[in-house]
């Protein structure tokens, strides 16, 4: 299958060489949904056919249906491809200029022609997520990433139609290594550890000393050990301590055997607004 075989002129379409067109995709391995012959929607729920592709036999039933249905496919993963849609009413051009000069050139080799003039770019997808985006990358540049749609040829819109303007679904390049790195997730640094202050190593002992006090209290102490010690925290919050230490003397109280709600509200007590 060619792309001039699936490139069909608008004035020439009839309901079978959608059918045939959708059927051909298909065949391939692509997600293919119909879609209304105006605006870019899908005319099924197709939320679970960017998980799995729909098969021949469905694709069938669905054209019998919508006989008349623009043929859409779920780009992404699924699919296998990636699709730069190049909007040169809004300045698509020159970002294009812009995004080549920083990640080098974009294969022309599986390219659509879109009826307002415009052109889907089609490459492979690389095999890590990559995000659909409007204008994100440059004026006008739209990406078709995983879960997102876009109009196969023959389909067509306001008289006119999609085209395969170079090559087909046959020469689909991978995406080059500058175009990756665009779409790559940046990995945040990790934080550098933290280096204890000799103040802040000091309130750490004071602490730890807190949490033994509850932990060593006799049974019938085990409440007023706990208020003592949310009282001394409270004094080190107020000093610049952190609020979350809180937790260290609430696991301190439980492991002593308190209940839940006690700690809890015998904490609430000490800390009051500290908490």
């Amino acid at each position: 299958m060619t792309g001039d075989q699936l490139g069909i002129p608008p004035a020439a379409l009839d309901p079978a060489e959608l059918h045939q067109a959708a059927r051909a995709y298909c065949l391939l391995g692509w997600s293919i949904v119909p879609a209304a012959t105006e605006g870019k929607r899908a005319l099924v729920a197709w939320r679970r056919w960017q998980t799995q592709a729909p098969d021949l036999e469905l694709v069938d039933r669905w054209w019998r249906r919508y006989p008349r249905a623009n043929v859409a496919v779920i780009t992404g993963r699924l699919s296998g491809i990636v699709v730069i849609d190049l909007d040169v009413r809004h300045g698509a051009e020159r970002s294009l200029v812009e995004l080549e000069r920083e990640a080098g050139d974009l294969p022309w080799q599986a390219v659509v022609e879109t009826p307002s003039g415009g052109h889907h770019v089609y490459l492979r997808h690389p095999g890590f997520g990559i995000p659909n985006s409007a204008s994100k990358l440059g004026h006008g540049v739209d990406v078709r990433g995983d879960r997102g749609l876009a109009l196969l040829p023959p389909s067509r819109r306001h008289l006119a139609g999609y085209r395969w303007e170079v090559g087909g679904p046959e020469t689909i390049p991978a995406m080059p290594n500058g175009w990756r790195r665009l779409f790559r997730p940046q990995r945040r640094p990790r934080p550098a550890p933290h280096t204890w202050t000799e103040p802040e190593t000091r309130e750490r002992a004071r602490l730890a000393g807190l949490v033994r006090k509850v932990a060593q209290a006799p049974e019938r102490e085990r409440n007023n050990s706990l208020y003592w010690a949310g009282r001394r925290l409270a004094e080190m919050i107020a000093e610049g301590a952190p609020a979350g230490w809180r937790a260290e003397l609430e696991r301190a109280g439980l492991d002593a055997g308190l209940g839940v709600r006690e700690v809890a509200d015998t904490l609430d007590s000490a800390l009051g607004k500290q908490s």
